[in-house]
């Protein structure tokens, strides 16, 4: 969504904000009783970017909280309608605080076990991103370690990272795709953000899982229209992940 009283000096198209929106991951991550809390994102990413830290912002940080171009290098707002220092605080009290604090109440329940950040990508790295013009994999896995999920500063174990990788080729690993085209990668094109930096420094460990638009959306030659979405495949999505994370969820100590 867009704040009403800043809509008017957006200017990005339908086909840009839907892109920018991590789309239909509401529906493709809806994992019901399987989970002890899910919390969603309310606001558009480029007005507020939820993964990203808070003391990022313009002028300093063009690509920081409130965004300033897409990664396509689109300008978001028309001429003399970016935020003011004081729209921006008012955008951050009013939904980035609130949701960090809801979410660590919700990860810190005694009960859950682990926390997980989802996703989308596009197919290709977009110009502005790591690995631009790059093709990326069906699904990316992160914790801030290496390509094998290892490190000293990771947000949840090789181990963890490795039983999650191992569901998903389990379940999508028969699946037709591109030849040059990887199913799992871990950390690559993303080796996390702001929500596991924040929230898996404690005794939960957290994962980010990043999906690839090719998995569920109608591929289009370009990215000036909204493609056409297969509600019936996205809901077919939807099982295989909850399968997954079914799977997955059984190595979690």
């Amino acid at each position: 969504m867009l704040p009403r009283e800043l809509a008017p000096r957006f200017a990005l198209s339908q086909a840009a904000l839907f892109y920018e929106s991590d789309p239909w991951t509401r529906e493709l991550f809806a994992m019901g009783e399987m989970v002890q809390g899910r919390l969603e994102a309310e606001i558009a990413r480029c007005v507020v970017d939820l993964d990203c830290d808070p003391g990022f912002r313009p002028p300093e940080d063009e690509d920081g909280v409130c965004k300033v171009h897409t990664d396509f290098g689109e300008t978001i707002w028309q001429e003399e309608g970016f935020p003011t220092a004081e729209e921006i605080d008012r955008l951050l009290d009013r939904y980035h605080r609130p949701f960090h604090d809801v979410l660590a109440r919700t990860a810190n329940r005694g009960a859950v076990r682990l926390g997980m950040d989802c996703h989308s990508m596009l197919p290709v790295g977009p110009p502005k991103a790591k690995g631009a013009g790059k093709k990326r994999p069906w699904f990316c896995i992160s914790n801030f370690g290496d390509s094998e999920g290892e490190g000293d500063d990771v947000t949840a174990s090789a181990e963890l990272m490795a039983s999650l990788k191992e569901a998903l080729e389990k379940e999508f690993g028969e699946d037709d795709r591109d030849e040059d085209v990887d199913l799992v990668r871990m950390n690559d094109p993303f080796d996390g953000g702001y929500i596991l930096e924040r929230h898996g420094r404690g005794y939960t460990p957290w994962i980010r899982l990043s999906i690839n638009h090719s998995v569920y959306l109608q591929q289009t030659e370009s990215y000036d229209e909204v493609p056409d979405s297969d509600r019936e495949l996205i809901a077919t999505v939807r099982r295989r992940l909850l399968k997954v994370l079914a799977t997955f969820a059984e190595s979690i100590d």
